[in-house]
């Protein structure tokens, strides 16, 4: 099965290995993409442990869960990625839809390395809307 993070690799190759634990995402981007993914694979406990700590409490795990078991996510575009020693930042649309209508999901996500691993930190929403 193909990668919901647009790789075009097989998910068990992709973004399936951050998932198990088998390895840590190598850069902001691939942290991005696998986060987008286990949205789309409803693995919220991934979210979790990939967040920042010091921004965890921000986050809304209830209201994540039920987003992502009623979207259905159609993909992933990585417009900007950008990497400062131990700070990264992504720019990303994620298409999905829900309830037959499409959406746009427009935001720049900021990231920070701790130890050698990659947590996403915030993101700033650039405008949701109908496509």
């Amino acid at each position: 099965m193909k990668c919901p993070c647009g790789s075009d690799k097989n998910y068990s190759v992709c973004c399936g290995v951050y998932h198990s634990g088998e390895a840590l995402a190598p850069t902001a981007e691939a942290l991005m993409r696998s986060r987008y993914a286990a949205f789309a694979k409803n693995q919220m406990q991934y979210l979790r442990d990939t967040t920042d700590p010091q921004t965890l409490d921000l986050i809304d795990d209830e209201a994540n869960k039920e987003w992502a078991e009623r979207a259905k996510f159609l993909k992933l575009e990585i417009l900007n990625a950008e990497e400062k020693g131990t700070k990264g930042l992504v720019e990303f649309k994620a298409f999905y839809s829900i309830d037959d209508e499409d959406y746009v999901h427009h935001e720049v996500s900021t990231f920070r390395k701790q130890a050698g691993e990659w947590f996403f930190k915030s993101g700033k929403i650039k405008g949701e809307k109908t496509k």
